[in-house]
């Protein structure tokens, strides 16, 4: 079976990405891609609050549904209707929710409160969106 293998992410702020990743949700340290030409300032994105009213105005979808591709195993992409073409968020598993909301707070990452979401006839889904470098993160945790 193929499977999803990682997200490429482009951010004036590479840095304030990397630490979210590792330091809040503990992905572990990876490696530096070397450039070709020598890293310019970029102006930093700008942080809005986030608010799940926030995320669903961003989200940009047209409310006529999708379609989720992929299993467990082959990691999965939820797939709606919308008029402009973009990704809007990634989604990535913890089972330290809690612990990872508070890290956000700490570090004054903009970020929405925890909520327990409705998922399917078994399972919701607790979670909170949080931006970091101009790209949406859901941190989420299945729970049945």
């Amino acid at each position: 079976m193929d499977r999803i293998n990682h997200v490429k992410i482009v951010t004036p702020e590479p840095e304030a990405v990397d630490r979210f990743l590792r330091e809040v949700l503990e992905i572990p340290d990876g490696w530096t891609i070397p450039g070709a030409e020598r890293a310019q300032a970029h102006p930093p994105a700008k942080a809005s609050p986030v608010t799940w009213e926030s995320v669903i105005a961003r989200r940009g979808d047209d409310g006529s549904g999708g379609f989720i591709t992929g299993s467990p195993e082959s990691r999965q992409l939820q797939i709606l209707r919308g008029a402009k073409p973009h990704i809007w968020s990634i989604a990535v598993g913890t089972r330290h929710i809690e612990r990872a909301h508070e890290r956000c707070l700490q570090r004054g990452i903009p970020c929405s409160d925890v909520q327990l979401v409705d998922w399917n006839e078994r399972d919701g889904v607790r979670a909170f969106f949080a931006e970091v470098g101009g790209i949406l993160f859901e941190v989420m945790r299945v729970e049945p």
